[in-house]
């Protein structure tokens, strides 16, 4: 999706199996299953409760922990329930350090889906990770 990282939903995440993701970020949970349809890789468990973020010490270390994934050339998915808020938040973060995009948010609902990050917390929590004051524009 974008270059070796990919966003879905909870149920996109056999699919990111079946492309040969490497390395799975589930933000919620994983079902069982995931060993049956051969994927022997990584698997990063983040929670998040729905609708909100990490504390910030916290986010830094996994997006420097992914961004190593991603620079080792390893296909990377992250998913949880819808693959709007949580998702968006994790990806917007670490779009903005990997890829220098600056309007992550903006970034994100025209290439992956027009509902990623959700909830005005994690826009907040983007503005502060980011310095952008720009996307304040996106809060509700």
């Amino acid at each position: 999706m974008f270059d070796r990282l990919y966003l879905c939903g909870l149920s996109g995440w056999e699919r990111l199996v079946e492309e040969g993701v490497e390395v799975l970020v589930p933000l919620d949970h994983l079902p069982g299953g995931v060993w049956e349809l051969g994927f022997r890789g990584e698997i990063i468990y983040i929670p998040i409760l729905d609708g909100y973020i990490l504390p910030e010490d916290v986010l830094e270390r996994y997006v420097s922990m992914l961004i190593e994934k991603l620079e080792e050339g390893k296909k990377v998915g992250i998913f949880c329930i819808g693959g709007h808020g949580r998702t968006g938040y994790l990806a917007g973060a670490l779009l903005y350090a990997w890829r220098d995009i600056k309007d992550p948010i903006g970034y994100l609902r025209k290439n992956y889906c027009q509902y990623a990050v959700e909830t005005n917390i994690q826009v907040e929590a983007l503005v502060r990770y980011t310095g952008e004051a720009g996307l304040s524009k996106y809060l509700r």
